[in-house]
């Protein structure tokens, strides 16, 4: 997809630090999927560097916008998610703030079952357009209705003149090895979501790939005005742990940080982590910058698809002034 760069985004919640808390203060994040694209944010709890930091990091998954609305309620000091859930946030009165990036390419993949691609003609040399229209008359999936990975199925369906509404069934099934069993199951034919799950189904024989992005996402590390303003310098620390990680990932083969990956993904086999570790290392920036051009492509992408309703100023809603000097 190459007008498409998607923004994930670190959101940090205006939650008041109470006086005199202990040196580990506790931190929530959220992430709307278990998937490689969120490696950096894996390998900075994995491999301490939260904790060096005097910060005491839990990770949880909940599928979809549902990550984001856990920050909204409170429920979560940070989410690391598709700056897609932020812009849609901020349209509706939530100003939160983009702060860096943990990856600069989207990385949501499109799989379809082998018996339906034969069906259909269609195999892995096929020109990507053919491909994209083969899933006219399909049963899909992303994630959750209004994820980010439903919405990449949805600009391909319209990217190939497929209506959503009256050509294909287009539902949202859940997430990770739940998506891989439905396909081998057939009880979807096709679904887009993040590196390593479609692989998964690839790598076990029934799967197609119908369009390899995997290359990152470009997740923002994302908060909320208020808690900026309030923990700059908890803010500095998060930021600076995840670019420590981006650093580390981008320097480093993929082998390595496969264990890293394993407390949060370790439902996958190491041969698919490794596979997607080594498309999605590609798009991981060493600076941790959010670049304007993928703050308009991913808008463009969303207009696009109807999701969102005009465009968001780049400097209304990013800052570098959290990044390490």
């Amino acid at each position: 997809m190459t007008v498409l760069r998607a923004l994930v985004v670190l959101l940090l919640a205006g939650l008041a630090a109470p006086a005199g808390a202990p040196a580990a203060e506790k931190i929530k994040v959220t992430v709307p999927a278990a998937a490689v694209t969120f490696a950096s944010l894996y390998h900075a709890k994995a491999a301490g560097y939260f904790a060096e930091e005097g910060l005491d990091v839990e990770i949880v998954t909940v599928a979809g916008g549902g990550a984001l609305q856990a920050l909204i309620a409170r429920d979560a000091q940070v989410c690391v998610t598709p700056s897609t859930y932020q812009l849609q946030a901020w349209e509706k009165g939530q100003k939160l703030l983009a702060t860096g990036s943990i990856l600069t390419r989207n990385s949501i993949n499109v799989v379809m079952h082998k018996d339906v691609a034969r069906e259909k003609g269609i195999t892995d040399k096929s020109p990507l357009a053919d491909k994209i229209k083969a899933l006219k008359g399909l049963k899909l999936s992303g994630v959750a209705v209004g994820s980010f990975s439903y919405q990449v199925m949805l600009y391909y369906l319209l990217k190939a003149g497929i209506d959503p509404q009256k050509d294909v069934e287009l539902i949202g099934i859940g997430a990770g090895p739940a998506m891989v069993l439905a396909l081998e199951q057939r009880k979807v034919d096709a679904f887009a979501t993040g590196t390593p799950v479609p692989d998964a189904a690839v790598l076990r024989g029934f799967g197609l790939m119908i369009v390899d992005n995997a290359a990152g996402e470009d997740p923002d590390i994302i908060v909320h005005p208020d808690y900026a303003k309030a923990h700059p310098e908890t803010v500095r620390k998060i930021v600076r742990a995840l670019v420590r990680a981006n650093r580390w990932l981008a320097d480093n083969p993929a082998e390595a940080a496969v264990a890293s990956m394993k407390p949060f993904l370790g439902r996958l086999g190491d041969d698919i982590i490794l596979a997607g570790l080594r498309k999605v290392r590609q798009g991981i920036p060493r600076d941790g910058r959010i670049t304007e051009r993928a703050s308009k492509l991913t808008q463009d992408f969303m207009m696009r698809i109807g999701a969102l309703k005009a465009p968001v100023p780049y400097e209304a809603f990013v800052t570098h002034d959290f990044l390490p000097r």
